[in-house]
């Protein structure tokens, strides 16, 4: 714990960097000083690891700072998965760990498996587009290769700002 800050202070402001060798379990003391008191965590290292919190009701912000995944879990309860350099927000309600509202995912996982499956697979699958975009009519979306015609209107407007950008210097 930081010498600076009350245990009250530690544990919504406070800062705890762990380097991660392998699975680990934060340390806990009643009032005393320890690891799981701090609001945000910062785990470095290889990874993946998992990392067991106390079975008490908690909220943090975790940053993974690991080249791998590492889980959170009181070991009793629901897990959260956190990717490579994410930065989520969790809770623990004494046994299950969670993320507010993402259905145990970060938010940039939920927002890519939310795009990709947006209305029942209104998008088209990816399998087999490399090299294509995604094109709507404004009622189908579908994967196309780039043709000049949808250049044309970008290179107008790409060269009118440059005509503009050059008159005004």
């Amino acid at each position: 714990m930081n010498a600076v800050l009350g245990h009250a202070d530690y544990a919504v402001a406070g800062w705890l960097t762990k380097a991660l060798t392998g699975d680990y379990a934060l340390t806990t003391a009643n009032a005393g000083d320890d690891e799981a008191r701090a609001a945000m965590l910062k785990f470095t290292g290889a990874g993946p690891f998992t990392v067991t919190l106390p079975s008490v009701s908690k909220a943090y912000l975790v940053w993974n700072a690991c080249s791998a995944g590492v889980t959170l879990t009181t070991g009793a309860g629901g897990a959260v998965s956190v990717d490579p350099g994410d930065i989520v927000q969790i809770v623990c309600d004494g046994a299950n760990v969670k993320t507010p509202g993402y259905g145990g995912l970060s938010i940039k996982d939920f927002v890519a498996a939310t795009a990709w499956s947006y209305n029942a697979g209104a998008l088209p699958a990816q399998a087999g587009n490399a090299g294509r975009f995604v094109k709507t009519d404004g009622t189908n979306a579908s994967w196309q290769p780039i043709s000049s015609s949808d250049l044309s209107d970008f290179s107008t407007k790409v060269l009118g700002v440059q005509v503009a950008l050059a008159v005004a210097l």
